[in-house]
């Protein structure tokens, strides 16, 4: 096959040539017990979409002899995938007609062989400034909920650059695995592919979420409507450098009102505070915000509900509401009581979270997505979602010639922001409404604590 996509970077004609499409299998037949893979009812209320991530690779070094031709690269990939597949079966089956479940039969994961004509270097420095680029290597498969039934649950495309290099991209429907799962999925197969065949094996995941929590039949009826801020806007997006000595300032003023502040609440709170005075800049006056907040559960549950080991593959996050509103219509919040709030809000989830039946932990995640969906259709409340994938091992995943240079999300078509950790500190990605961007790249805590790379 062959299947080519366009397009103009400042001038210059990008072409992505898609040159080959297999089916990965597992190394190994599913057994038949594991035949039907149970949803949760976490997995049944995810975003219906599929998550993208980006793994750019430097060149191949001469000392990697046996990798030094295209197809070996493949070669190696493939068939590191197809034993990674192994453990993480549902990947390769098909979402089921009702939609509680994964018929594992071992149909496969697409994979792309691709390449494109430019040098690493020149796309990275034009993909910094304008981070939409990326989206041009995410592989071409619509893979969302609705269309999943006999569609595959994973699509990776891998494209060469010219004179050495590679970009992967991972795209997994969130229906069958949160960020958490994602990373590990990428992890292990990296580690497969690098031979270390004893560390992954001694890594087991569990796959019976979906028999702590069951799927529900009228899950969809007990959820209010609404949808994220910014489909009806241009959206820009930006990313925003925070080093670590930048982090530490933020963390020292902040720690002398409480015993610890960490990274991402420090540099969540400066981002939020700073839309927060975008919007005043706007409106002329303060208003009521709220962050989405997603809170990843594994290691947070109560052992007798979902025992000692809680490293779950699948949806295992909640999403909590933290509202601020201001006491004064035209001051800003001082960074710690920002911190403090959404501290005390994470810890209030938690604490329950650690007692409660399955039960119990399913009215705690519908109440908090019905919060969630109120703030959404309210237009007095400025909403932002926010998620974080520090401490993820994203730069780590070394397929056996180089970490990767560079780890990117792509953006989204309404107002939110991502964290990942970076080479020296945090990357901030932030997806907003493009007349209160231009405010934002301006702001003083923004000016003062970040940078946007080269």
């Amino acid at each position: 096959m062959s299947q080519i996509t366009t397009q103009n970077l400042n001038g210059t004609c990008i072409q992505i040539e898609i040159l080959n499409e297999k089916l990965i299998k597992p190394s190994l037949p599913t057994p038949n017990h594991l035949n039907s893979y149970k949803l949760s009812f976490f997995d049944q209320i995810a975003p219906n979409f599929a998550v993208p991530l980006l793994y750019f690779y430097p060149p191949v070094p001469p000392e990697n002899s046996h990798l030094q031709c295209v197809e070996e690269v493949h070669k190696q990939l493939q068939n590191s995938l197809s034993e990674v597949l192994t453990k993480f079966y549902p990947l390769a089956g098909r979402l089921s007609e009702d939609g509680t479940s994964i018929e594992c039969h071992d149909q496969g994961v697409i994979y792309l062989e691709a390449k494109v004509n430019c040098q690493l270097n020149e796309f990275l420095d034009k993909a910094y400034k304008d981070s939409d680029l990326v989206k041009i290597f995410v592989p071409p498969i619509r893979i969302r909920l609705a269309e999943l039934p006999n569609r595959p649950m994973m699509a990776i495309q891998a494209t060469m650059f010219e004179h050495g290099g590679l970009v992967l991209a991972v795209q997994v429907v969130h229906t069958l695995g949160d960020g958490f799962s994602g990373c590990a999925i990428t992890d292990e197969w990296a580690k497969v592919s690098r031979m270390e065949k004893g560390n992954v094996r001694n890594l087991q995941f569990r796959s019976d979420l979906g028999e702590v929590f069951p799927p529900r039949d009228n899950i969809f009826e007990m959820i209010k409507k609404g949808r994220p801020r910014g489909y009806e806007m241009k959206i820009a997006t930006r990313i925003f450098m925070f080093d670590e000595i930048a982090i530490s300032k933020l963390k020292e003023n902040v720690n002398k009102f409480m015993s610890y502040s960490s990274r991402v609440e420090v540099v969540t709170a400066l981002i939020w505070r700073s839309l927060m005075r975008v919007v005043r800049l706007r409106q002329g006056h303060n208003r009521p915000s709220m962050l989405q907040f997603a809170i990843n559960l594994r290691g947070r549950g109560s052992p007798k509900v979902v025992g000692e080991d809680q490293n779950f593959f699948g949806n295992f996050y909640l999403d909590i509401p933290i509202k601020y509103v201001s006491s004064h219509s035209n001051q800003d919040p001082e960074l710690h009581e920002i911190v403090t709030l959404i501290r005390n809000a994470k810890n209030k989830v938690l604490s329950e979270i650690a007692n409660a039946s399955s039960e119990e932990i399913f009215s705690i995640l519908i109440e908090s997505l019905n919060q969630i969906r109120e703030g959404y259709n309210d237009d007095e409340i400025d909403l932002y979602p926010t998620s974080s994938l520090c401490k993820f091992p994203l730069n780590e995943s070394d397929f056996g010639w180089a970490k990767p240079i560079w780890v990117s999300r792509v953006n989204v078509p309404f107002q939110m922001f991502f964290l990942m950790d970076s080479k020296n500190g945090i990357e901030a990605r932030v997806c907003l409404n493009e007349d209160d961007m231009i405010k934002l790249e301006k702001d003083v805590d923004i000016v003062e604590f970040s940078y946007v790379p080269k």
